[in-house]
């Protein structure tokens, strides 16, 4: 038979567990905050520039949400690329299309992003 748990005890216990979780937590990441330095990774980084597609509403009254969207894509991509580019070696490029024209034409673009363009990477709204 189980034993009857008091609020307080409950509470209590509570408290140790989500402290002992959080400090878990933070151990955890403490090395991905700064130390040492990363090692060099290893294999073969490729010298083409990352490709990515990024489909959003640009026009239509979804605008008002594709525009910021695709300007914060921009502007991490201009971030790491101004650092070396994704692993110091390679650039970030974009290509934008337009989500308002509807499905069939969504993914008829997604096709073309990818056999044409060689995307690497689909992101969207």
């Amino acid at each position: 038979m189980a034993q009857e748990v008091s609020r307080r005890d409950f509470l209590a216990r509570l408290g140790v567990t989500v402290s002992a979780a959080a400090a878990g937590a933070t151990a955890g990441a403490v090395p991905l905050l700064g130390g040492k330095a990363e090692a060099q990774p290893k294999g073969n980084i490729p010298d083409t520039p990352y490709r990515i597609g990024h489909m959003t509403y640009f026009t239509g009254a979804a605008a008002v949400l594709g525009e910021p969207s695709y300007k914060g894509h921009i502007l991490a991509a201009e971030e790491i690329n101004a650092q070396g580019g994704l692993l110091g070696k390679r650039k970030i490029e974009t290509f934008k299309a337009d989500e308002n024209a509807g499905t069939d034409a969504n993914v008829k673009e997604l096709r073309r992003m990818k056999l044409s363009e060689k995307i690497d990477l689909f992101t969207g709204v």
